[in-house]
């Protein structure tokens, strides 16, 4: 298992997410997999082809936690599409600190003043 570095958290939360769905009898498919992963950055083309190569692996409700990720960190073509794909908060973090009156606003500011 040479692959458990950056890939590591990745592949252990798809293996989550997969072992979740076949649990409750879901198939693997792009709308499942689209819910389960709104907390990614993915674009459709990157979520058909994780679809498939999740499908190639032959994953079964059967099988634990443990064994989907195994076989998802086997697959060289999974481990290089995980790279491509960012957390929905990777680069968008705002600290603020802030004290006294005023508004804390961590972006752009609408001021509504009526009609």
């Amino acid at each position: 298992m040479e692959n458990f570095n950056v890939d590591f958290l990745t592949a252990t939360i798809l293996s989550g997410v997969t072992y979740d769905m076949l649990k409750c009898g879901a198939t693997l498919c792009a709308e499942s997999l689209r819910e389960s992963l709104r907390d990614w950055i993915i674009n459709e083309p990157e979520l058909l082809e994780l679809t498939n190569n999740l499908n190639k692996l032959e994953l079964s409700n059967e099988m634990s936690e443990t064994a989907i990720e195994r076989k998802i960190v086997a697959s060289s073509e999974l481990i290089e599409l995980l790279k491509t794909i960012k957390s929905a908060t990777e680069g968008n973090t705002i600290v603020q600190h802030h004290s006294g009156s005023g508004d804390n606003v961590g972006g752009n500011k609408i001021i509504h003043y009526g009609k």
